[in-house]
């Protein structure tokens, strides 16, 4: 059960995307002519979600790009040791690449640099360049049940969760040290009032979701906050208040 706004595919797809800074890049080959050229490729996001690399002059799929300027690249969550790598999300961005301009290359050095520091040892090597990839199509996939097409304006236009960095913690806290909030909320707020257990299993700005376990059986519950938290300190508050909701509405 839903209650409440959560991210769409856009914001999710730009979530991921911000927290992983290598990508697997495709390029159409020279020889064998045509095929499909995979490669490793680290990258930065820019603010309308243009993957900025640097990549040298000797390497073949930078050859490809001269050639065709095709590609896409392929960003994936890690997979946890043991996990199902396709229960991970992951996003592919489809578009065309060119050298960036020099007038906005220290711009473009920025974003690459800011997502891999480690390459300020050879950015400035006359054999390597900028590249810039223009999406023009990606396709959203997260984890199983979870896919999209979706439109490039709107990827272009979304912001990275800004709590998502935290996200990991929030949840492990929740979980060590307030199961029984999570029941709380997840029975009188989550529509979920059969719960015997519940766990927190995620949290965004926009909101909380659990894994509830009782005599309907298991499923997802998640429960929006009143407004977008993008803090710490706001995610923290937000929890209480729906605890304090959930509570007053209970007794």
């Amino acid at each position: 059960m839903v209650v409440g706004r959560e991210p769409d595919d856009a914001e999710r797809a730009r979530t991921l995307a911000a927290g992983v800074a290598t990508g697997s890049l495709a390029t159409v080959a020279r020889d064998p002519a045509g095929t499909p050229f995979a490669s490793v490729a680290p990258f930065g996001l820019d603010r309308q979600g243009r993957p900025v690399l640097c990549i040298s002059e000797l390497a073949e799929h930078t050859q490809n790009l001269h050639q065709d300027p095709r590609c896409s690249i392929l960003v994936a969550e890690a997979v946890p040791e043991d996990g199902d790598p396709l229960a991970a999300g992951r996003v592919t961005l489809l578009g065309t690449a060119a050298v960036v301009p020099a007038g906005e290359r220290d711009d473009a050095k920025g974003v690459h640099l800011a997502a891999n520091p480690y390459a300020s040892y050879y950015i400035d090597y006359t054999d390597f360049a900028l590249w810039r990839i223009e999406v023009e199509a990606l396709r959203f996939v997260g984890g199983y049940g979870r896919m999209s097409w979706v439109d490039p304006g709107a990827w272009a236009a979304a912001e990275p969760d800004p709590v998502a960095p935290l996200a990991a913690g929030v949840v492990e806290h929740m979980n060590d040290d307030h199961a029984e909030a999570n029941l709380l909320i997840a029975r009188v707020l989550g529509g979920r009032d059969d719960a015997t257990s519940a766990s927190c299993v995620g949290v965004d700005r926009y909101g909380i979701e659990l894994v509830a376990k009782g005599t309907t059986g298991t499923g997802r519950v998640r429960v929006g906050f009143e407004e977008a938290a993008t803090t710490s300190e706001a995610i923290r508050a937000a929890v209480v208040a729906l605890v304090h909701e959930a509570r007053a509405a209970s007794s």
